[in-house]
């Protein structure tokens, strides 16, 4: 099931770019207790996806009590991609800028 909930705690393992993969939640509807530690997608890491304690969240939780958050619930992403980005294939765009 789909839950909403607040993070309680953000906690590691740290992945390669050294940001907290994992959080803990409290559902919202004020049921059960805080959740075991949740995988935060990469994608919602970090400066990438700047989470903190507070934030709302919607999350699943499965039968064996992992689970994983899969959105911040205000929507709310900065814009940037923090840290170095290796391309494998080819990127096409039609404005670019380099610095």
């Amino acid at each position: 099931m789909i839950q909403k909930g607040k993070i309680t705690g953000i906690e590691g393992p740290a992945d390669r770019n050294g940001d907290s993969s994992r959080a803990r939640v409290m559902p919202c509807a004020g049921e059960g207790s805080v959740t075991q530690p949740l995988t935060i997608p990469w994608w919602l890491r970090g400066g990438m996806g700047q989470l903190t304690v507070g934030d709302e969240v919607a999350y699943a939780v499965f039968e064996d009590a992992t689970g994983i958050i899969l959105s911040r619930m205000d929507g709310e992403w900065p814009g940037e991609v923090p840290g170095d980005v290796r391309v494998v294939e080819t990127v096409t765009a039609t404005d670019f800028i380099t610095k």
